[in-house]
């Protein structure tokens, strides 16, 4: 399979192709299209999440510690720097020494998360944040559309990288990133297909407004100028 410097380098660089084209499009703004980007970047570890020694689990908690001690300082103002220096450590080690570990000891590589429901699952449970957080329904899909991405581009990466070109042969590995859904493991495929219901019914109330998105999109994505006149 591909290393973490691939992956991060295959959905850094197919993100900012897209994030690029959609400043370039007036469909979001600067520091939008950066941030979508960032997020794009960092969807391409997703799938290694199942990785007990790998990079790109240590990158991903580490910041989640961080968003999360800091979106708790920010929502619950402390009244001495010392108690915002407590609750924020507090929680980055809970995050790292408690969460982290279970989470390890409960995934297996290239198992569920290694699969095309689980892409779906990241995808919603990106645009659903991105609602709750109070952005913009336009924003909130181009969320879930780089969150797809990224994990997708992760998942075509460590397929091709089981075929050896060299020796014209494919690698025992060849099937396991890309599969629809991992049944060896039931209890966290269908912990996947409900999260994934959950998702598609949070939308529900947005589905006569998603079109209309879509088809701006379609409208300011035809009005690009690709490449210049001379």
């Amino acid at each position: 399979m591909a290393n973490f410097s691939t992956h991060i380098t295959a959905s850094t660089v197919s993100s900012a192709m897209l994030g690029t084209t959609l400043l370039a499009s007036h469909i979001v703004t600067m520091s939008e299209s950066f941030l979508l980007i960032l997020i794009g970047a960092l969807s391409g570890l997703l799938p290694d999440l199942d990785a007990d020694d790998s990079t790109s689990i240590g990158w991903l908690f580490s910041i989640l510690g961080c968003v999360l001690a800091g979106g708790f300082v920010a929502t619950y103002p402390l009244s001495s720097l010392l108690s915002v220096w407590l609750c924020a450590g507090g929680i980055y080690g809970l995050v790292w020494f408690l969460v982290k570990p279970i989470f390890e000891s409960i995934t297996v590589h290239r198992g569920s998360l290694h699969s095309i429901l689980a892409v779906l699952m990241f995808t919603l449970l990106g645009c659903v944040c991105a609602l709750q957080l109070g952005t913009t329904l336009s924003f909130s899909l181009l969320v879930a559309l780089f969150v797809f991405f990224g994990s997708l581009v992760h998942l075509l990466l460590d397929e091709c990288y089981s075929v050896d070109l060299a020796n014209n042969r494919i690698k025992s590995s060849f099937g396991s990133a890309m599969k629809i859904i991992d049944i060896r493991y039931p209890f966290i495929a269908l912990s996947q297909l409900g999260l994934v219901g959950a998702g598609y019914y949070y939308l529900y109330q947005h589905y006569t407004q998603i079109p209309t998105v879509v088809v701006n999109w379609y409208e300011k994505l035809m009005q690009l100028t690709i490449v210049p006149s001379f």
